[in-house]
């Protein structure tokens, strides 16, 4: 397979996203009530067209998936995207495509350009459980984004609320009740995902002879994303946390899952620099 086939898929993808995106615009402002059925299922050919170019980029580059962070960005978009169109009738929130499609769409375009190239393994890394590993902390990030979109629209609606300011396209926001139910199943969704990925990577980090300073730092965050979900779950349980408090606990945590993706992503570019450094001395010494 040529890899235009792979470009061709991606422009696809790439396009059928921002048409998402635009849908879900144009129906917040009031101006796309004709599209509220519309948008849903751009998400949905979206997402099938991203799972189509995962599949055919791995296939003309060799890679698996979820070892490279700049698939693995990819595939945590369209995790999203699926999670979101498999609760979406059961708890009323089509208004979160607002937030999935750009999210999709800007998470797709960072795994083309911010970290180009498969990423090569080092000995260290070859392991079995890296797939797993990082497979369970996409799909449980991909939860906790939903989880905190959710969230969001919770504190907005609320502020609205007592203003009394809810007026012109904030008027289609879901109650209040809606969102933080939908905050929590997204959060029990994700937990049990997140303390997989939290386990496979302390066994992971077992094979690493030494870990620098930037994979302590990813460690510490990834605990203490697990600590603050498990916080506001436990809270919400036992001591009857919900609404303002629960959804600053989620973003809180959404947060440091922000950071601890970031730090992935920080890693995978100096992997690139450094492999490009090695190729460059070999071709120096070769001449």
């Amino acid at each position: 397979m040529r890899p235009w086939v792979a470009d061709l898929v991606f422009v696809a993808t790439a396009l059928v996203y921002l048409a998402a995106t635009s849908a879900f615009l144009a129906i917040l402002t009031g101006r796309g009530a004709r599209l509220t059925k519309v948008a849903p299922w751009l998400v949905g050919a979206g997402a099938a067209l991203h799972a189509t170019h995962v599949v055919v980029a791995s296939y003309v580059l060799h890679v698996c998936p979820v070892e490279g962070i700049h698939f693995a960005i990819s595939v945590l978009s369209m995790f999203t995207c699926a999670a979101y169109l498999a609760v979406r009738l059961r708890f009323h929130v089509d208004v979160l495509g607002a937030f999935v499609a750009p999210l999709a769409l800007a998470s797709l375009l960072a795994s083309r350009f911010v970290a180009p190239g498969p990423l090569t393994p080092t000995v260290h890394v070859r392991s079995a459980i890296v797939p797993l590993h990082v497979t369970m902390n996409l799909v449980g990030v991909a939860l906790f984004s939903l989880a905190f979109g959710a969230a969001t629209l919770y504190l907005v609606q609320e502020r609205l609320l007592k203003r009394k300011k809810v007026v012109g396209l904030f008027t289609r926001l879901p109650p209040l009740d809606a969102l933080d139910r939908a905050e929590h199943r997204f959060l029990l969704a994700g937990f049990p995902l997140l303390t997989l990925g939290v386990l496979t990577g302390t066994v992971w980090a077992q094979k690493i002879e030494a870990g620098s300073t930037q994979d302590l730092l990813r460690a510490g965050l990834g605990y203490t994303t697990w600590i603050l979900i498990a916080g506001v779950l436990l809270l919400r349980a036992a001591a009857g946390w919900r609404g303002r408090r629960a959804a600053y606990g989620t973003i809180a945590g959404f947060g440091f899952a922000m950071l601890v993706l970031l730090l992935y992503l920080l890693r995978g570019t100096a992997v690139d620099e450094r492999h490009a450094g090695d190729r460059a001395t070999v071709a120096e010494h070769a001449t």
